[in-house]
């Protein structure tokens, strides 16, 4: 095994651990793979900083998934069989906000989010802040709830 390969393998094994995981949609191209791995250190630092990770027996899990449109895949969400608002209180309520979604399942202390970024594009904003804005919303919104430090 070449060095660049175990170095390679290292970083996967550690992302494949990590809390926070990023990834896109299959419609996007692969070339964003660096972006979203930059991402990814950068929202687990931060949790890391403020003190998320303190108590592993409760670490809160993070799934995102960039995703161009949000209609979609609420849509398809919807087709599914979940519920997609956030008044009925069910256990497959999706909390919607303008550009992204998320389920929090606290069974499992696992957050489903979806990240839309059709609007950051059609705004001319900073791509890559207004996803950081984004994602950290959601991670602050569910440990809110369990009175965690916010991220910056």
């Amino acid at each position: 095994m070449t060095k660049e390969n175990a170095e390679a393998q290292t970083i996967a094994e550690l992302q494949q651990e990590l809390p926070i995981t990023i990834a896109a949609d299959s419609r996007f191209s692969s070339s964003l793979k660096p972006l979203l791995t930059e991402l990814e250190m950068w929202l687990n630092f931060q949790a890391l900083k403020a003190d998320w990770y303190g108590d592993e027996e409760f670490v809160l899990n993070f799934d995102f998934t960039l995703i161009r449109s949000l209609d979609e895949k609420m849509q398809q969400l919807e087709a599914a069989g979940a519920s997609c608002n956030t008044s009925n209180g069910s256990a497959a309520a999706w909390n919607i906000e303008k550009g992204y979604a998320y389920h929090y399942e606290s069974s499992n202390l696992m957050t489903t989010a979806f990240i839309a970024v059709d609007d950051l594009l059609e705004a001319g904003v900073g791509i890559e802040q207004g996803i950081k804005d984004r994602l950290t919303a959601v991670a602050n919104s569910v440990a809110s709830e369990h009175g965690l430090l916010g991220l910056v």
